[in-house]
């Protein structure tokens, strides 16, 4: 299989662009690296052994729109499958052979994997359960084959209020969709943490500029205060959230208000 990876970049320090970039080289199983410049491109990286997209403008969002441009991008070319790296990320060596050989045995249309937590010097905090190809998965650990095509797209409208979560909302919808899935429970990406959440756990202080609960809280705030036909959209749309309580609950507030004389006022439930 031909496999590319895809790394959407910002204003991230050369130094990580370079360990993204090696580790993506040093894969026992030979991949291609595909860089997409959100607005701001390196010079550098043009004499890498990668290729190289500029969008014109920085989209500001979470490098949404540059993972959708590598994707058509690279199964355009005729690639088979498509995995993804942030910049300030790395993979350990054996990360794409294993997602392949996982892909080989169960024939799944989307593979995953586990990550382990780092520090922002790059040191080893501790593997994370919660990536466990049920119910999240970092889209770092994500490997996608030419079936998911049809959901690539969803990366570029997903509303920008969501996009503090939009690993968790990418994942609704794949779960939601029909794809079939398989899930490598060994970590094998190198994920630098800015959680707050995960120094606390180690006792640590916490770095400046750490993200709070807050920061993910907002979206589903977000998403509580719309209209129900709203939030019944969005769930089409990306299966999110994903909580069987919320979607119960969801069914029945857009049916009364599909039922209700004063709906077409777009009254909120």
């Amino acid at each position: 299989m031909r496999v590319a990876v895809i790394t959407p970049y910002y204003k991230e320090p050369d130094a990580l662009l370079e360990q993204c970039h090696a580790s993506v080289l040093d894969q026992t199983f030979p991949c291609d690296h595909i860089f997409v410049a959100d607005g701001f491109p390196k010079a550098a990286i043009g004499g890498w052994r990668a290729k190289h997209f500029t969008l014109a403008n920085a989209h500001g969002d979470a490098g949404n729109m540059a993972r959708v441009i590598g994707c058509l991008s690279a199964f355009a070319q005729g690639y088979d499958a498509i995995a993804f790296l942030d910049a300030d990320n790395w993979y350990r060596t054996d990360h794409i052979q294993r997602l392949l050989e996982l892909q080989r045995r169960t024939g799944a249309d989307v593979c995953t994997s586990r990550r382990s937590m780092h520090r922002a010097d790059g040191t080893y905090m501790f593997d994370d359960l919660k990536s466990d190809g049920r119910t999240h998965v970092d889209t770092n650990c994500l490997l996608l084959t030419r079936a998911a095509l049809p959901i690539i797209a969803r990366w570029a409208y997903m509303p920008r209020e969501l996009y503090p979560v939009g690993d968790s909302v990418y994942w609704s919808s794949i779960r939601t969709s029909r794809l079939s899935r398989a899930h490598e429970p060994v970590a094998t990406v190198c994920y630098r943490t800015t959680w707050e959440a995960d120094y606390k756990r180690m006792g640590e202080p916490i770095p400046a500029g750490s993200k709070t609960l807050a920061f993910t809280d907002q979206p589903y705030h977000w998403f509580k205060s719309l209209p129900a036909r709203d939030r019944w959209r969005i769930w089409q749309e990306f299966g999110f959230p994903l909580r069987r309580r919320s979607v119960a609950r969801l069914v029945v507030q857009y049916a009364l208000t599909r039922l209700s004389p004063y709906s077409y006022l777009g009254a909120r439930t």
